[in-house]
Order: structure tokens, then C-alpha cells, then sequence
């Protein structure tokens, strides 16, 4: 073993491809599904769609490219790579990691929710039972407490109604369905009891998230390679049968005749392409930072970045396809405008729902969009409770790491997250989901993104962000087109803060339902959950400050600077003095590794090995960041 030098590292990917299938398993969202049609519908048609591409353009892929980049080249997940950026900044990690367990928890419902319509999607076959019972109304009595309306039906209602489905209807079968399991409270404040089939459910959907990550990355990087491809599988099924139905192509025929480029000249519309862009990609979550951290350091991050763009815009053309089609033959059939058929959020799903319903083999393109649903979510699921996972390694360390395995860590996230989502699968869940959903969209991730642009563009600097990121990367083409984009992001910070003032002042307490503003507190409740995941950003900048000024040997204007400068170059020049003398490369860029900075040592490491020529090589590069 003479001159064989053995080194511990973070995990690192298995094979490059899990981490691109990870990083396009994260990107493939549902809300594009959800909520992309109707906007293309309600903002100029093709015009919209032409916001929207220019908004992944020069708003989200900077932001890859920066997420990616502060991930390859500290090695850590948000709260430490967001230290090693800027200590004052440290609390936007921590600010990342609560609104992710506030958005997993409160997702965990709606993600029930669809398992539970696979359940009884079962249940009707095993039972040999006709139909479906959301969908109809004289196979499933015991499901029903009022007069039943099928869902797929249309409302005899006055032409001026925008959706003419009585999917979301009180008396229709849908409706009666989710009330029968449910059972809603008639106050978010009157919990009632739990119903055992949504706790079941949720319950489901957290085991799925342990079991994909108690073993780390290598392992959930086979778990997301399947869990991807199926959904692929299923969503080209399904766009591919629509588009072939009668009528289909009248939807996309009917947005080229709305199409109004004059709309881009409505602040209005950026606004929602940008939103739309933004919540589609996840960016703002962390989730690339500690995605990228697993990286070999020389990894092509600019590359890897345009390309996981485009299979973004790919995976949203087969969404809008399939939304459309099948829209574009339910107006053939019923003589409605698809303007009228096609809604956003949540609804939209139930609506897409109950449109199968006049397609044959029900059961069968009922079961396709349901299973492709709901391993999207669980992918993002998976990657979320990741980036929340490998925080806690970080803080941790290795010698915590060692006494507490990843294996009890992960099951410590997964009943973390589903205790938090408890109050969910109450009476009183729907109202407080509802509660949690509509203040969380205001100004949270927004002012997140803002902080973290604000961080890394402007403390630490997009300029040397770039220079690391010519150091990491070799192709020269590469490095200075992701440069190019970097420096976009002294820009960017305008944007979320811009959207997250609209957001607030188009605020209005009476748009929630009756339930949820016949309890007193519920306004504070929703400034609680906005607000909460946004307290560590203030409380950990002013503890970095005073803890800088406490710091002996500084005046007051050195030890603030301090507080603001990254600590990577010092840290990087202290390990590589005391490396030198154990023959440790740490440091090196050519390694698959990071630097390891003294914070912490890697967690749940695996070996790497190097020979004595390389280490020699590793020792010339420190001897130059010397001064």
C-alpha cells in the first residue's frame, strides 16, 4: 500500500445519469398540468407560451446554473453551502430547509389523496364493481348523501359560467366521494376526528419517502431512475391517445386565433410566466444545491443545466398536449367552448378526471393519469425530503453520523413530516389545507429567492462565482457562457421581490371559504405559516454579526466585514497547510470531491483512492493560492 493515500468523501452520485435523471425526476412538476393551460388560455394564447420560454431563459436557468454551482463547488446542502457563501446568509438555508418540510407536509394531503383514488380504483375491479365511484352516480349509493350528479356532466347553467363540469359541484358524485372519506368539519378550528383512510394515506406516502432515502444517494438514484421513467412512459401514453381523439387539435387552433402579442407588453403577464416558471422548475426550494453537491467536482453543471432546460420545456409540451386534446374532444362531444372545460390548481385534476369519463376503457386512462401523477410528486418528494436529510447530515458531522446513521435520520425526516402534516388528515384538514396552500404562495419562496440571489450574486459575488466555476469546469465554451448567465442574477433579485409586493397587495382575506374565516384567528394562523419559515433569515444574520464582533483581535469594521465574507479561500488555505503534512488532497479540483471545510467533516463518506502522483500534482495547485 506504499504511496496509496485512502480518503473519506461525501457520497457522491453512482453514475452521472442518476443525477440527471434526479435533477429531470425534479422538473417533471404536475403544476404545469395543473395550471399551464388555463394560463395559456387567459394571457394571449401563443403569446404566453412565448413568456414563458423567455422566463426559463433569463430567470431560471441563471438560477440553475448558480443553485448547481454553489452545491459542485462546497459540497454541502443549502444551510452549509449558503455559510460558506456568506455566514449573514446562513439563515436562508435554514429558511429553505422550513418551507420545504412546510410544502412536503401540506402536499402529503393532496399526494393521499390521489393514492387514495388508486385504492378504490382497485377496489372496483377486485369487487367486480361497474364504473367508478367519482365518476358514477347509481353504482355507489353508500358514497352518496345527496342527489348525485355524475361528475363528467354538464351544468344547465347560464353561458356566462366559466366551467360548466359539475366535477367540483356539491351534488356531484366527485364531490359526494371525497366528502364520504373525509367528512369536513364546518370550522378549520373544530378538528373533529381523524379519518383513518387520509391518515393511512399520508402515512403511505412518507414510508415511500423513507424507504427511497434511508440509504442515501446512490440508492435513491436507482429508486428516481424508475420512479421517472414511468411517469414518462405513462405521460406519452396518454398525450399520444389525446391527441388522436376526435376534435383534439381545435384547443391549439383556438389559442393561435387568441393569440395577442400586444398582452406582453402587460407587466401582468411576465408576472405570471415568471411565477409559473419559477414553481415549475422548484428553484428557490435548495433542492439543486444539494442535488449538485453530489457531484464530482469537473462536472459539466452549465451543460447539465441547458439540457435539463430542455427536457423541462419537453415534459410541459406533452402536459399542455395532453390537457388540451383531451379537452378540445369533450367540447366536441358536449358543444361547450374548451375555454369553459379547462381549469388550474387542483381542480383541474378532478376536472381531468371526470373527462375521462367519456373515453372507453374508463379504468384504464383513469389508472394512467393517476399513476403518473403520483410518482411525479413522489419523485419531488424524494428530493425535497433529500435536501432536508442531507442538512442534517451536515450539521451533524461525521463523528454524530457515525452514532446516528443516515438509516435513523431518514426515518426521523419521513415522522417529522408526516407529524406535521397530522392536523391534515383531521375533519377540519380540507379548510386548513386550504389555509396553508393559499398563504404559503404570497411571499415565502419569493422572499427566500430574493435572499439567495441577493446572497451569492451580490455578497459573495456572480463575478466570483465564476471563477470557481472556470476552475470546476474544463470545456472554455462551457465556462464562459455559464458566466454569461451568472452575471444575469445581479439582475434577478428585482423579480421576486417585485412579485412577492404584487402578491401582497392583491391579498384579500375574503377569498377563503366560509369555514376557515368563521374561526377568529385564522388571518394569523396564514401569517404564521408565510412568515415562520422566514424568521431564521434576520435571527441568523444578526447572530453571525454579533458573533464576528465578539471575535477577539478584529475592530468593529473588520470583524463585520468578516461576517459577510465567505470563508472558503481561508479554509481552503488552512486545510491545505495542515494537509500537506498528512498528504491529505482535499482541496483539489481535478479530486471528485470538495473542499472540506473544517465546519464539518463528510458525512457518511465513501472512500476514494489516489495515487502519489496525483497527490504531488495537488500539492503544486495549493503552493499557488498562497499569498
Amino acid at each position: 500500500m506504499s504511496g496509496l493515500i485512502v480518503e473519506e468523501w461525501r457520497d457522491l452520485w453512482s453514475f452521472k445519469a442518476e443525477f440527471l435523471v434526479a435533477a429531470f425526476a425534479y422538473v417533471f412538476a404536475t403544476t404545469n398540468f395543473l395550471n399551464l393551460p388555463r394560463l395559456i388560455l387567459d394571457n394571449g394564447g401563443f403569446a404566453f407560451v412565448s413568456a414563458y420560454g423567455a422566463a426559463l431563459l433569463a430567470v431560471v436557468l441563471p438560477v440553475l446554473i448558480l443553485e448547481f454551482s454553489v452545491g459542485q463547488s462546497t459540497g454541502r446542502a443549502p444551510i452549509q453551502a449558503l455559510y460558506n457563501i456568506c455566514p449573514v446568509f446562513k439563515g436562508v438555508g435554514v429558511a429553505q430547509i422550513l418551507f420545504s418540510l412546510l410544502v412536503l407536509a401540506t402536499m402529503a394531503r393532496y399526494l393521499g389523496w390521489l393514492l387514495l383514488y388508486v385504492f378504490h380504483l382497485f377496489w372496483t375491479v377486485i369487487d367486480e364493481r361497474p364504473g367508478l365511484p367519482w365518476l358514477h352516480c347509481k353504482n355507489f349509493p353508500e358514497l352518496q348523501s345527496l342527489p348525485c350528479r355524475e361528475a363528467g356532466a354538464i351544468l344547465n347553467i347560464s353561458a356566462s359560467a366559466a366551467v360548466k363540469l359539475t366535477a367540483t359541484h356539491d351534488e356531484s358524485s366527485l364531490s359526494q366521494f371525497m366528502r364520504a372519506l373525509e367528512h369536513p368539519s364546518s370550522n378549520i378550528a373544530d378538528f373533529g376526528h381523524f379519518q383513518y383512510y387520509i391518515l393511512a394515506a399520508q402515512g403511505a406516502v412518507w414510508l415511500a419517502v423513507f424507504i427511497a432515502i434511508c440509504f442515501g444517494v446512490r440508492w435513491l438514484g436507482k429508486v428516481v431512475s424508475v420512479t421517472f421513467l414511468l411517469p414518462v412512459i405513462l405521460l406519452t401514453a396518454i398525450c399520444i391517445k389525446a391527441l388522436l381523439l376526435r376534435g383534439s387539435w381545435s384547443v391549439f387552433k383556438h389559442c393561435y386565433d387568441i393569440t395577442d402579442w400586444q398582452v406582453l407588453a402587460d407587466y401582468r403577464v411576465w408576472k405570471a410566466a415568471i411565477e409559473q416558471a419559477v414553481l415549475a422548475s422548484g428553484i428557490g426550494f435548495g433542492a439543486f444545491i444539494t442535488i449538485g453537491s453530489y457531484n464530482k467536482r469537473s462536472n459539466n453543471l452549465v451543460g447539465d443545466s441547458i439540457l435539463l432546460l430542455f427536457v423541462h420545456s419537453l415534459l410541459t409540451l406533452f402536459q399542455v398536449c395532453t390537457v388540451f386534446g383531451v379537452a378540445g374532444f369533450i367540447a366536441l362531444r358536449t358543444g361547450r367552448k374548451a375555454d369553459d372545460l379547462i381549469a388550474s390548481g387542483e381542480t383541474q385534476m378532478w376536472h381531468f378526471l371526470s373527462y375521462l369519463s367519456y373515453l372507453p376503457h374508463v379504468k384504464v386512462y383513469s389508472g394512467i393519469v393517476l399513476f403518473m401523477a403520483i410518482f411525479v410528486l413522489l419523485n419531488i418528494f424524494y428530493l425535497l425530503s433529500l435536501n432536508i436529510l442531507s442538512s442534517f447530515e451536515d450539521a451533524l458531522g461525521v463523528t454524530w453520523t457515525k452514532c446516528v446513521p443516515r438509516f435513523f435520520l431518514a426515518l426521523f425526516v419521513a415522522l417529522f413530516g408526516f407529524a406535521l402534516g397530522i392536523y391534515f388528515t383531521t375533519q377540519a384538514g380540507k379548510h386548513a389545507y386550504e389555509l396553508a396552500t393559499g398563504y404559503a404562495k404570497y411571499l415565502t419562496l419569493w422572499t427566500i429567492l430574493a435572499c439567495e440571489l441577493i446572497a451569492v450574486a451580490w455578497f459573495y459575488c456572480a463575478h466570483n462565482l465564476g471563477k470557481d466555476l472556470r476552475t470546476m469546469l474544463k470545456p472554455g465554451c462551457c465556462w464562459c457562457l455559464g458566466y454569461m448567465f451568472l452575471g444575469l442574477t445581479y439582475l434577478l433579485p428585482l423579480l421576486p421581490i417585485a412579485i412577492a409586493v404584487f402578491n401582497v397587495l392583491a391579498y384579500s382575506y375574503e377569498a377563503y371559504s366560509e369555514p376557515i374565516r368563521r374561526f377568529a384567528y385564522s388571518e394569523f394562523i396564514g401569517a404564521a405559516v408565510a412568515l415562520v419559515p422566514l424568521l431564521p433569515i434576520p435571527l441568523f444574520a444578526l447572530y453571525a454579526i454579533i458573533a464576528s464582533c465578539r471575535t477577539s483581535g478584529l475592530s468593529k469594521a473588520g470583524a463585520l466585514k468578516a461576517a459577510f465574507k465567505s470563508p472558503m479561500r481561508y479554509d481552503m488555505l488552512k486545510n491545505a497547510e495542515s494537509a500537506s503534512a498528512q498528504h491529505a488532497p482535499r482541496y483539489s479540483s481535478a479530486a471528485p470531491g470538495y473542499v472540506l471545510l473544517p465546519q464539518h467533516s463528510a458525512p457518511l463518506a465513501e472512500p476514494e483512492m489516489y495515487n502519489e502522483q496525483n497527490r504531488n500534482s495537488i500539492e503544486v495547485k495549493v503552493t499557488e493560492i498562497e499569498p
